[in-house]
């Protein structure tokens, strides 16, 4: 019999482990948060870590999201009463002293409606309109143009932006304005001319930027940097981090992986024109904003090379970014830092990047103090605590899951449900999966009973129409936790809403969009069906079992990311091995020990040692199958040393049920050779195996379960009493 709750641990902490808190990006004008406001610089300034404006821009911050989507239907409707219903339900929201009229925010709500954007996003992304308006204005008046006509084609793309702005109208102002510049020159001097163009074409970026067309934005700040002569090299460097800052817009908003690619690109070229020894903080922010490309396009592929690429750049900027002189800059590089140790730690094997991802988050709490920063503390706490969860999943012992919880309760404090719902149910999402984690290692349900609590809890914040992939994953999560629930209930009522959730969260991570998370609910409803089939009496549940973990292994490389590769190529062993155990024949129990052993390859004692002994514990059970069918007895010797194996890291004092599986199914093997041999050796060996798995079993399993093994014992000793009688 294999472990389902030891596979199932991998499964939790892989699935947090994919969203972590995000982090905090200097230098990238992402959208302002209203519920954790988090500093962020201008394109083309110094670094600063500045608070963001909660005032007549954040309007709708306080709003639930449902109540904010119904005000972007409205805006979008084309009845003129619903119009007349928006407006009379702003002016009851909008204050009286606000920098924008009732029609300017009926216009920014129109944008919204404009872009697929979640619930949850939409008063951070209202609250982004509203800023890039609040200084789109006073830029374009702002420009140096010295022709009358030209002046004049400007001031009227101002008036187009007042009021309920008309950003069409005040981008066919802007182009006209350039065509006339083109058309008459500049003193007849050609370099004048090109950045009066580019100034122009600059200005109908930040149009386009205020109405949250990034791909749009990002090709015009290309056009005016290419405009630019070639001596303005801090000017092309400028335009081209300005591109890259849409791109990066463009990619994380709306999931354009071929937007962060060119993001990339135009950082690059940005680098290109500026040097570290002359403008270092410059320097260090575009390094910064590369970096987070990287970080967020490599989050989306297989490989690591993204990431790797992202770290090297962060300790780059942190080089430049001194903690004595810089010290919140710095706290926000570290926590950077830290989320890109903690993606390629989860992809690879052993500690060392985790390890080096707690230190980073631990350093940004030295700066950012529960008494200086506090939601950029809460935000730390969480990151921090989501790597001891990882942490916690590979070692034995459970201080560093109950390290996650202190962190997660921490951060709480801080997050309060009301006023920021959404990171309220982040955190609490991340808390029930340190409770599955320490379930899955003591005896009892309490742990377990708690997950389940706190992940349902969470969901009446993230739901489906709010947020509808951190729905989704939550739903996969607390699929996890009722399958683990349901291995120690009898019945299998909680078995089927594992299988119910897991479904659910299909319909949002789907193979297309979010290729290795759909793959994890692969992995949930497969071990699901698994457990299922060995309750039922027919092979079909199985069979969708085996179909769901080989699906998984379609989107999960070894080469990128080995340890879930072996962790699925375990998940298939263990199901194959199920259904081989209802035939006659051995094909699926071959395929098993093969699938077995593919899994050892990766899951080295070295690298993961619990890993290591689930595996040659699941091993043992496969070649224990076979041998039962088998004249000779080279399959049960070979299981009996997949056992051992497996006990010399599952030990009683770190694994204690674990420990306790493995020696009643030892016993089980020595018991099968000693029925084949004459002697009673291998019988006493079984017996005292027998003894030792009580000495857990009896408190820490079923009555039911604790009385077989203590019949087999007994019948085995009745044996050996019988063979030393003769």
């Amino acid at each position: 019999m294999s472990l389902r709750r030891a596979l199932l641990v991998l499964l939790i902490a892989n699935t947090v482990a994919a969203s972590p808190a995000l982090p905090q990006l200097l230098g990238d004008r992402v959208e302002a948060s209203c519920s954790f406001a988090a500093g962020s610089s201008v394109d083309n300034g110094s670094m600063d870590n500045g608070s963001v404006d909660n005032g007549s821009g954040a309007v709708l911050c306080g709003l639930p999201p449902e109540q904010v989507a119904g005000l972007v239907k409205l805006a979008a409707s084309p009845s003129a009463g619903d119009r007349m219903v928006l407006l009379v339900r702003l002016r009851a929201i909008v204050p009286r002293d606000s920098r924008f009229p009732v029609e300017a925010v009926a216009r920014f709500l129109e944008i919204l409606h404009e872009q697929p954007i979640d619930e949850a996003k939409l008063a951070d992304r209202f609250a982004r309109i509203a800023r890039e308006h609040e200084r789109l204005v006073p830029e374009i008046r702002a420009l140096p143009l010295a022709d009358p006509e030209v002046q004049a084609l400007r001031d009227a793309a101002v008036a187009a932006l007042q009021g309920a702005p008309d950003h069409d109208r005040a981008r066919a102002e802007l182009e006209e304005a350039r065509h006339l510049v083109r058309a008459k020159g500049v003193a007849g001097i050609p370099a004048d001319q090109a950045r009066e163009e580019a100034d122009l074409v600059r200005a109908e970026a930040r149009v386009e930027t205020a109405r949250l067309r990034f791909a749009a934005a990002a090709r015009l700040h290309e056009q005016a940097a290419r405009l630019l002569p070639a001596e303005d090299r801090a000017g092309r460097a400028a335009d081209w981090e300005s591109a890259g800052l849409r791109w990066t817009d463009q990619g994380r908003g709306f999931g354009d992986d071929p937007a962060l690619v060119n993001a990339i690109a135009a950082f690059q070229a940005a680098l290109e024109g500026q040097t570290r020894t002359q403008a270092p903080l410059p320097w260090a922010r575009t390094q910064l904003n590369l970096a987070n490309a990287f970080y967020f396009l490599g989050e989306r592929e297989s490989g690591t090379d993204r990431l790797e690429e992202a770290v090297v750049a962060y300790r780059l900027v942190l080089q430049e970014t001194a903690r004595e002189r810089m010290p919140r800059d710095w706290a926000a590089t570290q926590t950077n830092l830290g989320v890109v140790l903690a993606a390629l730690g989860e992809r690879g094997s052993g500690t060392g990047r985790l390890e080096e991802s707690a230190v980073a988050y631990r350093l940004a709490l030295q700066e950012r103090t529960r008494e200086r920063a506090p939601l950029d503390w809460a935000s730390t706490q969480v990151n921090l605590a989501s790597v001891l969860v990882m942490l916690g999943e590979r070692e034995s012992g459970t201080d560093r899951l109950d390290e996650a919880v202190l962190a997660y309760r921490l951060a709480l404090q801080e997050m309060p449900r009301e006023r920021m719902p959404f990171d309220w149910a982040r955190a609490q999402g991340g808390l029930a999966t340190a409770f599955m984690l320490l379930g899955a290692r003591a005896a009892g349900t309490a742990h377990l009973e708690a997950a389940v609590a706190d992940f349902r809890l969470a969901l009446e914040e993230m739901t489906h129409a709010r947020a509808p992939l951190d729905w989704a994953q939550l739903q996969m999560n607390l699929g996890a936790a009722l399958l683990a629930l349901a291995e120690r209930e009898p019945a299998t009522a909680r078995l089927e809403e594992a299988v119910a959730a897991f479904g659910l969260a299909q319909q949002e991570l789907t193979r297309e969009r979010t290729p290795f998370a759909w793959a994890r609910t692969q992995w949930g409803l497969g071990t699901a069906l698994m457990v299922l089939g060995e309750r039922e009496t027919g092979p079909r549940r199985l069979e969708q079992a085996v179909s769901a973990f080989r699906l998984a292994l379609q989107v999960i490389p070894r080469e990128g990311m080995p340890l879930q590769w072996a962790q699925t190529q375990m998940y298939l062993g263990n199901a194959l091995s199920t259904l081989g155990a209802r035939e006659t024949g051995t094909a699926h129990l071959e395929e098993a020990v093969s699938a077995f052993r593919l899994a050892l390859q990766e899951l080295t004692r070295e690298r993961v040692p619990l890993q290591w002994a689930e595996a040659q514990m699941n091993l043992g059970n496969a070649l224990a199958r076979l041998g039962e069918r088998e004249a000779t007895m080279a399959r049960l010797e070979e299981a009996v040393s997949s056992f051992r194996l497996a006990l010399l890291e599952w030990t009683r004092e770190r694994v204690p049920l674990q420990w306790a599986q493995t020696q009643m199914s030892l016993g089980v093997v020595l018991s099968a050779l000693g029925e084949r041999e004459t002697g009673t050796a291998r019988l006493v060996e079984a017996v005292a195996a027998w003894d030792l798995c009580l000495t857990v079993g009896d408190s820490g399993w079923p009555q039911e379960r604790a009385g077989l093994v203590r019949s087999a014992r007994d019948q085995a000793q009745a044996e050996i009493a019988r063979r030393l009688s003769k």
